[in-house]
């Protein structure tokens, strides 16, 4: 395949991803990568910034909640609450999050919604989704409206949080994050 062509096809596949953002670029830039597929592509930028591989619900323009899930669990714990909120005009987001310590995971958290352009949101974590909400919010108070954390420990004190027991049901998680989404100082 010549040059010109698989750059085209890079660029189509970038933008078609619709997350690659110019932080991929070191991933793909200058790389001899062997282009036999466009998910061959979508792996290298997957393995670039782990926290992409994410699922969504909900209108584009709504207000943004990160649901962190931990990396054990499935996703299908999370769809009742995605959906609740998405039916209320939330754009709701499930990044998959990969094994690592609670700042790492905060940071990853911050990289996920600067790579989706989105200034600030909602985060909802329960147990090692609610560590790491509550790393981004100790990194980037500016970036978190509000903390939904469904794991009975202390939040930190300068971001407005509603804290759920352990077991906490979608109903009610869905519903602390969309009081927190209301009464939101939102920049934006």
């Amino acid at each position: 395949m010549n040059e010109t062509r698989r750059l085209f096809l890079l660029s189509a596949l970038a933008g078609l991803a619709g997350t690659a953002s110019l932080a991929f670029a070191p991933a793909l830039a200058g790389a001899a990568l062997p282009i036999r597929s466009a998910t061959e592509v979508l792996r290298a930028v997957a393995a670039a910034q782990p926290a992409l591989s994410y699922h969504a619900a909900g209108p584009d323009d709504g207000r943004p909640i990160v649901l962190a899930r931990s990396s054990g669990d499935s996703i299908e714990s999370y769809t009742e609450t995605a959906s609740l909120l998405a039916a209320q005009g939330y754009r709701v987001l499930l990044p998959t999050l990969r094994e690592a310590d609670a700042a790492t995971l905060g940071h990853d958290l911050l990289a996920f919604i600067d790579s989706l352009h989105i200034p600030e949101a909602v985060f909802i974590g329960s147990e090692q989704g609610a560590q790491a909400a509550r790393a981004a919010a100790q990194l980037r108070r500016s970036r978190i409206i509000g903390l939904v954390l469904a794991d009975g420990t202390p939040a930190p004190t300068n971001v407005p949080t509603i804290g759920l027991a352990t077991g906490a049901t979608p109903q009610q998680i869905a519903d602390a994050a969309a009081t927190l989404a209301r009464q939101g100082k939102w920049r934006t």
